[in-house]
């Protein structure tokens, strides 16, 4: 009995002595992370001083870099060009193209500089279409003519001057081929109610600039197909044309009014207004997926 009662007293007094050991050590330890709590405080100090001192070495150096550029802006360098024109002249119904004329003056003129255009058809596989030399007339006007496909979705035209030792490119247009020619639209728009067995359909367009057309009419269309023509009428402000017609649709029907006109190189326009999903008591009004007007060639 004795043996076991001295036993557990020696195995406690070693549980007293690993728990002091156990103790102390956690202690130092603790001891040691208050020590680096300490130092990374004071370290976060100094980077906060270092950070505002930064801070406003970057605002001085801000005020600077706008006081630079001001001066920059103030000497910018005078465009290439004084002013150009690009204007259809001709059909080539064939090949879908359009002969254009261009004509532009230089800033500084200059009697030896050369003046090429250049058409290319952008996008991902960029190519160039064809090169043109402009001549110099005595006035110091450069002029010339050249093709471009009028259905390309992305026409790149440039102009490169080559003046004594220099060369520059200057860039006089980039888009769809449709708007460089005569007939662009400035604004459109459409209302529809649905009626036993069709649809109202009112309409109203603004030539972009002062052109000279014909045959204007309001074309609607029920799923793609014709249905019916409306005969356009000037509206009260000059460029306006307006229409009002009706057609047979049912529901689940996709319905669209386009304005169509022809210019006087004889080259048709249909350009999308508006389209509507037919409903069972109305029609929801959307908006078509183009603004581009669908050519309309001569035979």
């Amino acid at each position: 009995m004795k043996n076991r009662q001295n036993i557990w007293l020696g195995a406690l007094t070693a549980a007293v002595i690993l728990l002091a050991v156990t103790l102390a050590d956690t202690h130092g330890r603790l001891t040691a992370l208050q020590a680096e709590h300490t130092a990374l405080q004071q370290e976060t100090e100094d980077l906060r001083e270092r950070l505002s001192e930064t801070r406003e070495q970057l605002w001085e150096q801000e005020d600077a870099l706008r006081e630079v550029s001001a001066q920059v802006t103030q000497q910018e360098e005078e465009p290439l060009l004084a002013s150009y024109t690009l204007t259809p002249l001709r059909l080539e119904a064939a090949s879908h193209q359009v002969e254009l004329g261009i004509s532009l003056s230089l800033t500084t003129p200059d009697q030896t500089a050369t003046a090429t255009v250049n058409v290319y058809q952008g996008g991902g596989e960029r190519k160039r279409l064809s090169q043109t030399e402009l001549t110099r007339n005595a006035s110091g006007t450069y002029a010339g003519e050249m093709a471009v496909p009028a259905e390309c979705t992305n026409l790149q035209i440039l102009v490169t001057v080559r003046s004594g030792g220099s060369t520059d490119t200057a860039w006089l247009y980039e888009g769809r081929a449709a708007g460089l020619l005569p007939v662009t639209l400035s604004g459109r728009s459409g209302n529809g109610s649905r009626q036993d067995g069709g649809a109202e359909i009112t309409a109203a367009v603004r030539l972009g600039e002062p052109v000279s057309a014909s045959g204007q009419a309001f074309r609607l269309y029920c799923n793609g197909r014709l249905a019916e023509t409306v005969p356009a009428v000037a509206g009260q402000e000059s460029g306006t044309w307006e229409g009002t017609g009706t057609l047979s649709c049912a529901d689940g029907d996709q319905v669209e009014v386009r304005f169509f006109c022809e210019d006087d190189l004889g080259l048709g326009y249909e350009f999308p207004v508006r389209v509507w999903e037919v409903k069972e008591d109305r029609i929801a009004a959307g908006w078509p997926v183009t603004y581009a007007p669908e050519l309309v060639w001569p035979e």
